[in-house]
């Protein structure tokens, strides 16, 4: 608790630092947040050993944006993430791979944006470099199946192309043309999937959504298309089998008013993956596919009492779903969070985690299980 003490003072003398030395002209605006909180999990895992982990960690980004005329801008930022638990290195790399399953190891720096933005007219939307993009499943706990940049204190990006087309019904088409390195991809992507093939360099997402409010209290739909060409190697090895990787999501989420300022949430996404990778190389089986299957199931209760807000989820991915960075394929999890907003730049959050393989792996003598905790302070600037 005294190192997570010490990391939050230094985040607070960084914000006031920063505000102080905040210029904003017509043209060119800074802008950012940092976040910072506990992280404690208790785990038992595969080999039968028994580890708690604690923790502080902080993630501040930075960012600068230029506004040339009314169709084109620019932006660019920095984004670092630190921890009490790892030694810091400190790295600032620029256009760097993704060293780690979750994003930027701690301790990393880099920067997650640097795009040119166009916008021709109110229906086109065009993004050219490094940016953030995602898709969630709206609610308390915001989570999705298939992309979601930097959840939590993450850092991850997306480099490439992304268009939106805005229509007049209230739906918007998503498409992202996107690059991968040959270490890998800068989002999360589970093995086996791998880039190391040509074939894999540029991969596909598409999407329609409608955000907008809808009979029978309906506040979100959506589909999404992935497809990762020659990245899934089926087998689990370069020498093996190596496929496409293609998936389909689908979104739906609906609120209605209670009593005094309560609102009901309900909301479910669901996944299902053509292609997946055989048992053998999941370490579940000795023959056969692996299931493709993922889904998310949640109930937010929306301003219980003014700015506090209640959300429990449910969420599941089969062996074979290799997109999620919020949910680990061969896994479950069950999710309780309180929020706290606090007022338009602050959120102060709680979570309590369970977390346990689907299937025992062939190589382990038990399955893992995960029970965590933290609680998290979000500042927007």
């Amino acid at each position: 608790m005294k190192k997570f003490m010490i990391l939050l003072g230094i985040c607070m003398l960084s914000s006031h630092q920063v505000m102080a030395e905040y210029v904003i002209t017509d043209n060119l605006s800074f802008s950012g947040d940092f976040r910072t909180g506990y992280y404690t999990i208790h785990r038992d895992d595969r080999d039968g050993s028994r580890d708690v982990t604690d923790e502080a960690r902080l993630r501040i980004r930075l960012g600068l944006k230029a506004k040339f005329n009314a169709q084109w801008q620019a932006k660019v930022r920095f984004a670092g993430r630190y921890s009490t638990y790892e030694s810091n290195s400190n790295h600032f790399e620029i256009f760097s791979k993704i060293p780690s399953g979750d994003g930027l190891r701690r301790g990393d720096s880099t920067l997650d944006e640097f795009y040119v933005r166009y916008q021709p007219s109110k229906q086109w939307d065009l993004k050219l470099g490094r940016f953030q993009s995602k898709i969630e499943l709206a609610g308390v706990a915001k989570k999705s199946l298939d992309r979601n940049n930097s959840p939590n204190v993450d850092i991850t990006w997306t480099d490439g192309l992304h268009a939106i087309y805005k229509m007049n019904n209230g739906w918007k088409g998503h498409a992202i043309i996107q690059r991968n390195l040959s270490a890998g991809s800068t989002e999360v992507r589970r093995s086996p999937l791998d880039f190391a093939d040509n074939g894999s360099r540029v991969s596909y997402f598409f999407a329609l959504e409608n955000n907008e409010k809808h009979h029978g209290g309906i506040i979100q739909r959506g589909i999404d298309l992935t497809y990762l060409p020659k990245a899934l190697q089926t087998d689990g090895n370069s020498a093996g089998r190596i496929d496409d990787y293609l998936a389909l999501v689908g979104r739906l989420s609906a609120q209605w008013p209670m009593a005094g300022s309560m609102k009901l949430m309900l909301g479910s996404e669901l996944g299902y993956a053509f292609d997946t990778p055989t048992k053998v190389a999941a370490s579940t089986g000795t023959s056969g596919d692996t299931g493709g299957f993922a889904g998310q199931f949640k109930v937010s209760f929306i301003d219980i009492v003014p700015k506090h807000s209640l959300g429990i989820v449910y969420g599941i991915a089969e062996e074979g779903w290799l997109l999620s960075p919020d949910i680990r394929n061969n896994n479950r999890l069950i999710e309780v969070r309180h929020l706290w907003k606090i007022d338009k730049k602050q959120k102060f959050e709680t979570r309590l985690r369970h977390r346990e393989d689907l299937h025992q792996l062939t190589t382990s003598q038990e399955k893992r299980e995960d029970v965590d905790l933290y609680l998290r302070y979000t500042y927007k600037f």
